[in-house]
C-alpha cells in the first residue's frame, strides 16, 4: 500500500470514525431543478511569516492551515452544518508593524478570529489592539514569558520559554559545558528565553561570562558580533578555563546563517560546541547555506524544538505527510499546532457562533476535549495564560551530511534526555 494511500485511510478512519467528523464524506449531488442550499461563510485569516525571518516556518504552517480549512469544511459538508468555514492567509514579513496593519485592515471587514502571528515580537505588536477590540488570535510559535499574560485575547498552543530554558540548560549540561557565552535577537523573544536559559543554567552550577551580544534583529552581517565572541572566547581562556568547558548559545532565527558564515572565519569558533534553540531548529536557511550549515554541522549546534504528537495521535503522520508531499521536506513542530488552531476555532464557532468573547471563554475546554486523542500536535491543555501548559523538546542537528536530524528528546517531567544517538564523546 502506498503511503499516499495509508494517509488517505488513515485520516478518514481517525477523523471520520473515531471523531465522528467525516473527512471526505461529500454529500449528494444536487438534484437537476433543485437550488444550491445558500450557506453562511466565516472567515478566519491567518496571519504568518511568508517572508522575512521565519518564513521556512511560515511556509509550512500555511499548508497545514489550508489543510485544516479544508478538512473542517469536509466535516461540516457531511454534517449537514448551515455555514462553511473561509480561511485567508496573509503574509506579516516577520514584522509587527506589518501584522499589525493587516489584523487592523481585516478587523475593518468584521474579522475578529486569527490563528498567528509566530514571532513574539509580532504578538506584543497586536496584543492592545486585539484587547481593546476584543479580538481573539492564537500564535503556534510566540514563546516569549513576557505574553503569559492571564484573561487577555491572545492563545497559544506552544508552551513559553520558562520551560524551553530548562531544556537548554540541560543540553548545555549533558554536553559538559560549565561557561557559557550568550548572543540573541534582541527583541521580545530573543530577551526572554537568553532570561529563561540563563537563570535555567546558573541553577544547574553553570558559569555566565559577564560579556554578551545581544544584536539588532534587523541585522543581515555579523562581522562585530564575530569578531567580539571570538575575543569573548578568548578571554576565557586566557582566564583557564578550558575550551571544553566553553559553549555559546545563539538564540536567532534564519539569520543564523550569515551569523554563522561571519563566525567561520574565526578557527577558535569553530572548536567550541554551540547550542540553538526552536528559532532556528530546521531552519531552510541554515540547512542550504553551503558555510552556515557546514560551520552548524562541525560546532555541533544542537536545537531545541517542542515536540509535537506521539504515536497515538494518528493525525501527526497525516499532518506531516501532507507537508511533505506539498513542500518536499520536514515540516516544523509549530505548523502541527497551526492545524489544531484552525480546528479548534472551527469547533468553537460550530457551538457559539462567529463571536470572539463567546469563544474566549469555552476555547480552553473546547481545545482540551478536541485534542485528547485527536490533535495534531498531541494533547493541548491551556494554563491560565491562555498557553500550553506542558511540553517535551526534541533535540535537532545539522549532521555530516547536511540534513536535519533528531538526535534525542529532553523530557520536562524529569529533566532529563534520551539520547538517539551519542554527539558528546
Amino acid at each position: 500500500m502506498s503511503r499516499t494511500l495509508v494517509i488517505a485511510v488513515l485520516v478518514t478512519l481517525v477523523v471520520g470514525v473515531l471523531i465522528g467528523y467525516g473527512i471526505g464524506g461529500a454529500r449528494p449531488a444536487v438534484a437537476p431543478g433543485e437550488q444550491q442550499q445558500a450557506y453562511e461563510t466565516h472567515t478566519i485569516v491567518a496571519l504568518l511569516p511568508l517572508t522575512g525571518a521565519l518564513s521556512t516556518f511560515g511556509e509550512n504552517s500555511k499548508e497545514t492551515a489550508l489543510l485544516a480549512a479544508a478538512d473542517v469544511n469536509a466535516w461540516l459538508e457531511r454534517e449537514g452544518k448551515d455555514w462553511r468555514l473561509e480561511l485567508k492567509i496573509e503574509d506579516t514579513a516577520t514584522d509587527g508593524p506589518t501584522a499589525l496593519a493587516k489584523m487592523k485592515a481585516w478587523y475593518g471587514s468584521g474579522v475578529t478570529l486569527f490563528v498567528g502571528p509566530q514571532a513574539s515580537g509580532e504578538a506584543k505588536e497586536l496584543l492592545t489592539f486585539a484587547n481593546a477590540n476584543k479580538i481573539l488570535f492564537i500564535s503556534p510559535s510566540s514563546t516569549s514569558p513576557a505574553l503569559s499574560i492571564p484573561d487577555d485575547y491572545l492563545f497559544r498552543f506552544c508552551p513559553d520559554d520558562f520551560i524551553q530554558g530548562p531544556a537548554i540548560a540541560r543540553v548545555l549540561w549533558d554536553a559538559g559545558v560549565r561557561h557559557v557565552i550568550f548572543t540573541w535577537r534582541g527583541d521580545t523573544w530573543g530577551d526572554g528565553l537568553q532570561k529563561a536559559a540563563e537563570e535555567s543554567f546558573k541553577k544547574l552550577g553553570g558559569q555566565v561570562f559577564e560579556k554578551s551580544l545581544r544584536y539588532d534583529p534587523g541585522l543581515e552581517d555579523f562581522p562585530k558580533e564575530a569578531a567580539l565572541l571570538n575575543d569573548y572566547v578568548q578571554e576565557l581562556i586566557d582566564s583557564g578555563v578550558s575550551k571544553d568547558e566553553i559553549g555559546i548559545v545563539i538564540i536567532a532565527f534564519e539569520e543564523i546563517a550569515p551569523y554563522m558564515e561571519a563566525a567561520s572565519k574565526y578557527p577558535l569558533l569553530e572548536e567550541l560546541l554551540w547550542f540553538g534553540s526552536d528559532g532556528s531548529a530546521l531552519s531552510e536557511a541554515l540547512k542550504e547555506h553551503p558555510v552556515g550549515a557546514q560551520f552548524a554541522a562541525n560546532t555541533k549546534l544542537i536545537n531545541t524544538f517542542f515536540t509535537p504528537g506521539l504515536s497515538k495521535y494518528p493525525l501527526f503522520d497525516y499532518v506531516r505527510g501532507h507537508v511533505f508531499k506539498v513542500l518536499g521536506r520536514e515540516t516544523d513542530a509549530y505548523s502541527y499546532n497551526t492545524y489544531d488552531q484552525v480546528w479548534a476555532l472551527a469547533l468553537a464557532i460550530d457551538e457559539v457562533g462567529y463571536d470572539a468573547e463567546k469563544i474566549k471563554e469555552i476555547l480552553p475546554r473546547v481545545t482540551d476535549e478536541h485534542t485528547k486523542l485527536y490533535g495534531a500536535s498531541g494533547h493541548i491543555v491551556l494554563n491560565e495564560n491562555g498557553d500550553r501548559a506542558f511540553a517535551d523538546y526534541d533535540l535537532w542537528v545539522i549532521n555530516d551530511s547536511l540534513e536535519w536530524e533528531k538526535v534525542g528528546v529532553w523530557r520536562g517531567a524529569s529533566d532529563s534526555i534520551d539520547w538517539f544517538r551519542e554527539i558528546y564523546k
